[in-house]
């Protein structure tokens, strides 16, 4: 990939896509583009949170063409709702079962997130997962401006004050789970030359993996007004950094947006459910 404006720093990305669950335990370079708007914290420290991890949230198990994903009660708490996470980024082995296709870059390892993902491709993604499952599709449209029902029950990207509170996991560290970078996050690592297979590093409170580093996660604020979707936005804000950023792109704070119709190598997603 060629081109691409930075957002200060470090480049953190740019340009760009039934039933019910189980329940129980289961189972580098320059971007290619964008224009990034910049890197502004959502907000400092979230209350409430301590260095002790709270008990872990109830795992909620599904399955779409063979393909077994887990997602995470998160609890309420700082204005957020309870609602669903999975414990890591969408694989390419999921994504590839549910649209027939893998458009990253880093292939080999079908547990390597996906990426090369815009914001229209995620929610288009999140729209296919629900029906495979049964479920009512959140986004009504395929592209920026699609509308979004947020009473229906399918797959969505998490909102920005969600995607926060549970990086943070419930406790108070500058990474999601850790002080330590290198324990929970593939970032700031002159070493790395690409993504990584998921879940490898520590989880964090919520037992979430790789919320600090590996790929950005695409969430569903408008960049210029956090907090609300908007359709037709001209940044969707992106949260987590990627494995060729520095390490305060990584912290839980830090936010940046892009168009929603740029892919790069280093932007995917994580799935979310209303409860």
């Amino acid at each position: 990939p060629s081109g691409g404006e930075p957002s200060g720093g470090e480049p953190s990305g740019g340009e760009p896509s039934g039933g019910e669950p189980s329940g129980g335990e289961p189972s580098g370079g320059e971007p290619s583009g964008g224009e990034p708007s910049g890197g502004e914290p959502s907000g400092g420290e979230v209350s409430g949170g301590s260095d002790i991890p709270p008990p872990l949230p109830m795992a909620v198990d599904y399955e779409a063409t063979g393909v077994q994903f887990r997602m995470r009660e998160i609890p309420a708490g700082d204005g957020v709702a309870s609602f669903l996470m999975a414990e890591t980024e969408v694989t390419q082995e999921l994504y590839e079962a549910v649209m027939g296709s893998n458009p990253s870059e880093f292939t080999g390892d079908d547990q390597r997130p996906v990426e090369e993902v815009s914001w229209e491709d995620a929610i288009v993604f999140c729209n296919t997962l629900s029906g495979l499952l049964g479920l009512t599709p959140v986004y009504q449209g395929t592209d920026n401006d699609a509308t979004m029902n947020e009473s229906a029950n399918g797959f969505r990207l998490p909102f920005e004050s969600e995607w926060e509170w549970a990086a943070r996991g419930g406790q108070n560290f500058t990474y999601a789970g850790s002080d330590n970078l290198d324990e929970v996050g593939w970032c700031d690592d002159s070493t790395l030359n690409s993504t990584q297979p998921v879940g490898l590093k520590q989880e964090n409170g919520y037992g979430l993996f790789d919320l600090t580093g590996n790929v950005w996660e695409w969430t569903n604020d408008d960049y210029d007004n956090p907090g609300e979707y908007r359709p037709g936005a001209g940044l969707r804000v992106l949260r987590g950094g990627g494995w060729d950023d520095g390490a305060h792109f990584c912290h839980v704070a830090f936010r940046d947006g892009y168009r929603p119709d740029y892919r790069d190598y280093i932007l995917g997603l994580r799935l979310s459910r209303s409860l």
